[in-house]
């Protein structure tokens, strides 16, 4: 290090013995560049640096000419006649003056010249011998101050920017051929949710590199939904899942999926071979022995389904629910392979007094997406997050993401947002909101199917009520803003089974 800043020293001494010879030829200059534009610690020759101070001093005493007998009094006061007798004295500022005589105009240049030699010092101290190697267009010897520090600060913002891995560069109209190519032998084309053509063909699936938010009242059925429509997707498809709950334990959560499985496992049955277990039995207990081979039935019904991978789905139960802890889940599993994540249910997470909850909520479903994402330092990440609905929105017949209350910006966030609830009784047949479902049924004399428009009847069962699905945002498709239906859908909770029906339009009210 010492090498480069005699280096320095050496290219910079004429400038900073003429800018010293100057400024003691005409003291006025002083006013002209005070001392905190310039002053010793600028020079890196320490002999023109004193005599720049010296003359600054004795220019303070309102000194307007500058000679031996004078200095000499201003060196016995500031008590520096050691060093002045070692830098030769006024002999040596004499010679100086004498040197710059009809160099008045090469003041400025001067001092540019040693402002830049006193920033390439500073620039060494920091990044070592490659800032004096010459590098294509980098001179810097020909390199104006100005230019070394935008070239030094690009460097140092490329080094934050490597570091923290947030950005991609790519050009936009490069390799356009080789993506049509792609796009044509390897289309985009995200996980099928479960028995559901109409929910997978709204966004063609379940894609990594985003963030799929679903949304619903309390007690709607949020993680039966998703056990039905995501995890039994994955268990059909053998894809690796990671299940971080908050609020349901893996008991209740084995019990929806016996549930679904029993459901599922009997659908192509005859009727009258149809053998389900209640819902409420699995709370109740105390099994009937057809009731236990049911259940056993179901359990190895999955495990065919999934080659017997019992490792193929991982539960984490988090009973504080922070973001940090969270991600670090997601990475930890990320790093072993699993890439699908289903968060049930997200919410603003604990432990944060700076910001409002809905705040709070709004940044965790930020960072969700930077892990998500497939570039900008993301994981390329498929993940599903479960959000309650506020309850404020329960009177919106019309749901999009004011439906999320205060947190509504979280949308913006994610790529693809539904929110579901059921149908009021005003929206069946005969109500004064009836809806008109669009349904595909078989004909009985042609057997072939056609399309069908009338409204829904009312079911005399009470918990087999119709649901909607809003495509609230939708970067893989169409949303309701430009043209995408609201899905009706029958549950039928007691086998948690999601029947597509058809579509329907809601018009929005502005209820919100």
């Amino acid at each position: 290090m010492k090498e480069f800043l005699e280096r320095l020293q050496r290219e910079v001494v004429l400038s900073e013995g003429y800018l010293t010879g100057l400024f003691w030829a005409n003291p006025e200059n002083y006013n002209f560049y005070p001392e905190d534009k310039i002053n010793s610690k600028t020079f890196l020759n320490p002999v023109y640096g004193f005599f720049l101070e010296l003359g600054r001093r004795a220019a303070k005493k309102q000194l307007k000419y500058f000679d031996d007998i004078s200095i000499s009094e201003v060196v016995k006061d500031l008590g520096v006649e050691k060093h002045y007798s070692q830098y030769g004295g006024f002999d040596t500022i004499n010679e100086l003056i004498y040197e710059t005589r009809g160099k008045e105009e090469n003041l400025e240049a001067y001092y540019k010249e040693i402002k830049k030699y006193n920033l390439l010092k500073n620039l060494v101290e920091l990044f070592g011998e490659r800032v004096l190697q010459l590098n294509g267009n980098y001179d810097y010897k020909k390199m104006s101050k100005e230019q070394l520090h935008t070239y030094w600060n690009d460097k140092v913002n490329q080094l934050a920017i490597d570091g923290d891995n947030q950005y991609d560069e790519h050009h936009l109209l490069d390799n356009i051929d080789e993506d049509i190519e792609e796009m044509d032998t390897s289309p985009d084309v995200g996980l099928p949710f479960y028995d559901a053509k109409k929910l997978t063909g709204i966004c063609t699936g379940w894609a990594h590199g985003h963030v799929y938010m679903y949304g619903g009242f309390g007690g709607s059925g949020k993680t039966s939904f998703t056990v039905n429509k995501v995890i039994m997707s994955c268990i059909e498809n053998k894809e690796e899942l990671l299940v971080i709950a908050n609020e349901q334990s893996i008991k209740e959560f084995r019990k929806i999926l016996l549930i679904t499985a029993l459901g599922a496992m009997n659908r192509d049955r005859e009727q009258s071979e149809r053998k389900y277990v209640g819902r409420q039995r699995l709370n109740e207990g105390g099994f009937t022995k057809e009731e236990k081979e049911r259940l056993k039935e179901a359990k190895q019904w999955l495990h065919d389904l999934c080659d017997g991978d019992k490792k193929l789905i991982t539960f984490v139960f988090m009973e504080n629910y922070v973001m940090e802890d969270v991600k670090k889940l997601i990475k930890y599993y990320a790093a072993r392979g699993i890439s699908r994540v289903i968060v049930d249910t997200a919410k603003p997470s604990e432990g944060d007094n700076n910001m409002a909850r809905w705040e709070r909520f709004v940044e965790d479903a930020k960072e969700l997406y930077k892990l998500a994402k497939p570039n900008g330092g993301g994981l390329n990440l498929a993940v599903w997050m479960n959000v309650q609905l506020a309850d404020s929105a329960l009177k919106m017949r019309f749901l999009n993401e004011y439906a999320l209350g205060e947190g509504r910006k979280a949308k913006n966030e994610v790529s693809v947002f539904f929110t579901g609830r059921f149908m009021w009784d005003d929206e069946y047949e005969g109500g004064k909101k009836e809806l008109l479902v669009t349904q595909w049924r078989k004909d009985p004399f042609t057997n072939e199917y056609g399309e069908v428009i009338e409204p829904l009847k009312k079911d005399k069962d009470k918990n087999a009520q119709c649901f909607l699905i809003f495509t609230s945002k939708n970067r893989r498709g169409q949303d309701y803003k430009t043209g995408q239906r609201v899905l009706v859908m029958k549950p039928h909770f007691g086998v948690n089974a999601w029947t597509e029906i058809g579509w329907t339009t809601v018009f929005d009210d502005h209820n919100y």
